[in-house]
């Protein structure tokens, strides 16, 4: 049975991030892969070949991210594969082409449906080394808030590593995994194992580096010749048993010799493993230290001219200052330099205000609170109006001028308000009409006037209409749903039979629901009627 592979690497950095792409497309030197097979490989999805780094800082700006940890994982790299039976070869040994296959697909699918199909932004198949596997770039990105003291809270999309690929979770995706491949033959592996991966012939050809085991192994195998042996008093009147005899045992110790010879060459085929890995290493460390140099001295330009920048902004920072203090006007290119800062802010609170009220909203303080998770701060102005104040930058703005959607703020404040009120008050009623104990019926009305007074009074009664949905015609249907109370059977049940009795309205129920509704109304009619009467006379006893 094959296996099931899937291993995960945390992308912290932009140098990490690079690496990995320029390893994936093959823009650096790999010494395992086999250049004529370069041909075979496939992006998915990164068509352009783009930077790891650079798609992810775009992901997290999509979803409305603004403050990333400096160590935070931007990015996790998962490798899909199984073990080398798991795939078909020629009679070379080769894998075959999957490109555009089932297992392709159904590894694609598996990413894009567990994490997101957006935040799945990167999918390359390998197939110029042993055996075909998938390099994959996922953002982890979850829709679950933080828990904090037991409750959610924060914003509703988080990048967060730790949620989406903890412990717990990738001992689950390890068992998914293993579903998803099991119609390729593929399980998954021992579960807690603490095997770590690691190559077998350069594990093995390591431990023989050394130089005096080196000595030991390539030393060769001593000859020692064999001496027939006599043949036994027993054996004089039988020559051919003697030579049949003296074979077996010539052939017995070329064997052994020839089973010594071979144990040392496969002991020098593992240390020339491990010497060629270490060759290929030192080459790949080689250029990467040059590459690794040339960027350290266009880092040191970089910070040379940063530095340079940073000296002219103080002197003039300290100008404005001194223009400020002694009461003079600001230049129109340092004005408009503020005035487009204050819109970029004033264009981000308005981003946060927006994607509030697209959820739902039960206060007017889920906004506030917002606005001072991305930096915000509400300030009352001297004309008694409410402003914002960025705490990092100092703008300021009236609260008046963030206009979401192009409406004002307060307005669609409102209207959240009531739009979530309202979807409250329908799983309400639709909660209650779930009910096993509750009673139905279905009343189709004429038209759309009809149809308002027939749940006004419904409502009125003490009936809960949890549907209203519009027919051709002009017609329209509306479902009930009820309890049997004393209290209120009575009204409900007058009113259904009012619209059984109207004309152009139909009143569907079931048998059983009619019948406890009209019996429940007959008993209290018969109640009233013994009251009004009194007790009978002459049936005491004297």
């Amino acid at each position: 049975m094959a296996y099931a592979i899937l291993r995960i690497g945390k992308i912290k950095s932009h140098s990490s991030a690079t690496s990995k792409t320029q390893h994936n497309y093959r823009t650096q030197n790999t010494p395992n892969a086999d250049p004529e097979q370069f041909s075979r490989n496939q992006e998915l999805l990164n068509q352009e070949q783009r930077n790891y780094w650079d798609l992810a800082q775009e992901r997290i700006r999509e979803v409305g991210i603004t403050r990333v940890r400096r160590d935070a994982v931007c990015a996790v790299e998962v490798l899909l594969t199984g073990s080398p039976e798991a795939f078909a070869r020629d009679a070379q040994g080769k894998a075959q082409d999957v490109r555009g296959s089932a297992w392709v697909q159904d590894n694609l699918h598996f990413l894009q449906q567990r994490y997101g199909a957006r935040n799945v932004v990167s999918f390359t198949l390998h197939q110029d080394e042993l055996t075909p596997h998938i390099h994959a770039v996922v953002i982890p990105i979850t829709q679950q808030q933080r828990l904090h003291q037991g409750e959610r809270v924060g914003a509703a999309e988080r990048l967060s590593c730790r949620d989406v690929f903890g412990p717990t979770e990738l001992r689950k995706l390890q068992t998914d995994y293993a579903k998803a491949m099991a119609p390729y033959g593929m399980e998954r592996g021992v579960q807690y194992s603490t095997a770590i991966h690691q190559d077998v012939r350069r594990h093995y050809g390591a431990q023989r580096t050394t130089q005096q085991r080196l000595a030991e192994v390539a030393m060769p195998v001593p000859h020692t010749t064999r001496t027939p042996s006599e043949p036994k008093w027993y054996e004089w009147h039988n020559p051919q048993a003697v030579v049949a005899r003296q074979v077996e045992e010539t052939t017995a110790h070329a064997a052994q010799q020839l089973a010594e010879a071979n144990a040392k060459l496969t002991q020098l085929a593992e240390v020339a493993t491990a010497n060629a890995l270490a060759h290929d290493r030192a080459r790949v460390l080689e250029k990467q230290l040059a590459t690794s140099k040339a960027q350290h001295e266009q880092t040191k330009a970089l910070l040379a001219q940063q530095q340079q920048q940073l000296a002219q902004k103080s002197t003039h920072y300290t100008q404005l200052v001194v223009r400020t203090a002694q009461g003079q006007a600001l230049s129109p290119a340092l004005v408009d330099q503020v005035r487009q800062l204050q819109e970029q802010q004033r264009q981000r609170a308005e981003q946060v205000a927006g994607q509030v009220l697209r959820g739902p909203v039960t206060e007017a303080g889920q906004v506030e609170k917002a606005l001072q998770q991305a930096g915000y701060v509400l300030y009352l102005q001297p004309d008694q109006t409410l402003g914002v104040r960025h705490t990092a930058t100092a703008v300021e703005f009236p609260l008046a001028t963030l206009r979401p959607n192009g409406q004002q703020l307060l307005t669609q404040l409102q209207q959240a308000i009531e739009r979530t009120q309202a979807e409250q008050e329908q799983q309400r009623r639709e909660k209650l009409a779930q009910n096993p104990a509750a009673l139905h019926a279905v009343i189709q009305a004429r038209d759309t006037q009809q149809a308002t007074r027939i749940e006004e009074a419904l409502e009125k009664a003490g009936a809960n209409v949890w549907s209203r949905e519009a027919l051709p015609e002009q017609r329209v249907t509306l479902r009930v749903s009820y309890f049997f109370d004393w209290q209120t059977i009575e009204s409900i049940s007058r009113v259904l039979d009012t619209v059984r009795r109207s004309s152009g309205a139909q009143l569907e129920e079931s048998l059983g629901h009619h019948n406890s509704r009209t019996s429940a109304v007959r008993t209290l009619e018969r109640e009233r009627e013994h009251t009004r009467r009194g007790p009978e006379r002459g049936m005491g006893i004297s």
